[in-house]
């Protein structure tokens, strides 16, 4: 079987047809929460392309840069080849666990762009979290809401078994925070064939028997249905010929460490030219961890003698988000 390669296609303006006036690009904030009760992402990828391009497609064979994706969690094909076609393209650092979201922001995005994003789901054995092709927020409207499905890449057999994850190597890759949901070991596998092309993910089976049986997967725990994450899509930055009216960014963000596990931020509020500023989102080390009114956020429970960065951005009641401010800090070491 040969890879479906990222393709790009040309065409041609029709005679006479005429032309929208062109804007600027803008920047766009996602931010995608698991909506699964026992299933992990892979660090994700998110793009806004060419709509000629495609991350993947359902019903096309998987690319090789896919494959990487949807059997190990591996983004760096992907990432250099929608870059080359010009793409605004985003990734993410570390597991997503259920219920847990992450921020990825794409910048400079072209006006007529659409959005792609994909990320393993783990266990599975090439199984991805993932949206194609949907359009951007446009003007008048700053943000958009989608709910992601699970995909079957159709490049390996689901035989549910612990492997090393590399593409073309049965099995999936089990790191430690994935084998803590319970995991089994010494299944004998499934008998299944690869299909040869992206499909809707039926789903694991599993089995529950920790040491044995059909599956390493744990069926009390693993089993999902769709769909498997929420992406809320938010225009930062208008383009030429809209007002930008977001919020500005919070001031003299700083904050204050009170022991070896409790610290506070402090801000002053944000300003707004449109739509007043409804709450502030605040996120640690890239993901969301409140929503809140007021100027200041109090965390305890973090671990003794490490450094956290944390994010303040001011959402209007329109959807819009100011500019983030960010400051670092650093818990006592006892």
């Amino acid at each position: 079987m040969h890879p479906y390669r990222l393709s790009v296609a040309f065409t041609s303006l029709l005679a006479g047809a005429t032309l929208a006036p062109t804007l600027l690009a803008a920047d766009y904030q996602l931010t995608v929460t698991n909506l699964t009760r026992g299933i992990h992402f892979t660090p994700l990828i998110a793009a806004a392309h060419d709509p000629a391009v495609h991350m993947f497609h359902a019903g096309n064979p998987a690319s090789a840069e896919m494959q990487a994706i949807a059997e190990g969690g591996d983004v760096q094909g992907m990432n250099t080849l929608l870059g080359s076609t010009g793409a605004s393209v985003a990734t993410g650092d570390g597991l997503v666990a259920p219920g847990q979201s992450v921020v990825l922001t794409l910048n400079d995005v072209a006006t007529a762009s659409v959005i792609s994003l994909s990320g393993m789901l783990l266990p599975t054995n090439d199984g991805f979290v993932g949206i194609d092709s949907v359009a951007l927020p446009a003007p008048p409207s700053r943000a958009a809401t989608v709910f992601a499905r699970g995909y079957d890449a159709g490049t390996e057999g689901n035989d549910e078994l612990i492997g090393g994850g590399a593409p073309g190597v049965p099995g999936f890759p089990a790191p430690p925070p994935v084998v803590a949901t319970g995991t089994g070991t010494g299944a004998s596998g499934i008998n299944v064939d690869a299909e040869g092309f992206v499909h809707v993910h039926p789903g694991v089976l599993g089995d529950l028997d920790p040491t044995g049986g059909v599956s390493d997967i744990n069926a009390a725990v693993h089993h999902w249905q769709n769909p498997v994450a929420r992406v809320e899509i938010v225009r930062l930055r208008e383009g030429q010929g809209h007002n930008d009216d977001a919020p500005s960014a919070v001031g003299n963000l700083t904050g204050s460490v009170y022991s070896s596990s409790a610290l506070e931020l402090f801000w002053e509020p944000a300003n707004s030219m449109g739509s007043a500023v409804q709450a502030y989102r605040i996120t640690r080390n890239g993901s969301v961890v409140a929503n809140l009114e007021g100027f200041s956020y109090f965390e305890e429970g973090l671990a003794a003698g490490t450094s956290y960065s944390y994010s303040v951005s001011a959402i209007a009641a329109d959807g819009s988000m100011g500019e983030a401010r960010d400051v670092t800090l650093m818990t006592n070491a006892h």
